[in-house]
């Protein structure tokens, strides 16, 4: 599955993502970097169709995600095609670790497989708070759950902002280690927003944005 972006822009004020285009082939790892400010975040909720550029287009296969997608239909790429990590706390206080790591599979209308969860989980170093909720976890142990919960989806393109982010070490290299074998040994195709240099030295595809 293909995705190209094609000369998209968005400006907020004096701020915002300049002209931008790149192509992403399938089993691609692109790292997006730049400076604060220039657009980094605004370029993957555009891409996921969240956000409406002031010019350019997105396209996934040749076809258009803002004129040949109605709301829905974005709506449902990112459940099938996009997965979209955001760096926000998104999830949700009242459920368990467990219960937000299924719940967008679920809402997808997917049946959450138990022994794929306590794989994933295990593998991020989460399987020890499933039972909590999301105010008795780390930020570390959060960050993984939301990742966890976007890998669940098992989508053909990964989009992860600022994955490793004010994480420790330790936590840092479980990310990078789930992250990698999910674009080497399952052949996904990502794009990482990130300033960690580990990322950057190890997928010499980078956009440097400015």
């Amino acid at each position: 599955m293909k995705l190209k972006v094609d000369k998209i822009s968005r400006s907020f004020g004096k701020n915002g993502l300049k002209e931008t285009s790149f192509e992403l082939d399938e089993g691609d790892f692109l790292c997006i970097t730049g400076e604060s400010g220039c657009g980094k975040t605004t370029l993957l909720n555009i891409i996921s169709g969240m956000l409406h550029p002031d010019n350019g287009d997105v396209y996934i296969d040749d076809r258009s995600i803002f004129n040949d997608m109605k709301e829905k239909e974005r709506t449902r790429l990112r459940n099938s095609v996009l997965g979209y990590m955001t760096q926000g706390n998104s999830l949700i206080p009242d459920l368990t670790v467990w219960q937000n790591i299924v719940c967008p599979l679920e809402l997808a209308g997917k049946k959450a497989n138990k022994k794929m969860v306590n794989e994933l989980t295990e593998k991020l170093g989460i399987d020890n708070v499933t039972d909590s909720y999301p105010s008795e976890i780390s930020g570390g142990e959060y960050r993984r759950v939301l990742l966890a919960r976007i890998l669940m989806l098992d989508t053909h393109i990964l989009m992860v902002d600022e994955p490793t982010s004010n994480l420790d070490e330790k936590s840092a290299v479980i990310v990078r280690n789930v992250l990698n074998d999910v674009h080497s040994v399952k052949g996904k195709s990502l794009v990482v927003v990130t300033h960690d240099k580990e990322f950057l030295a190890f997928h010499p595809k980078i956009l440097n944005l400015i």
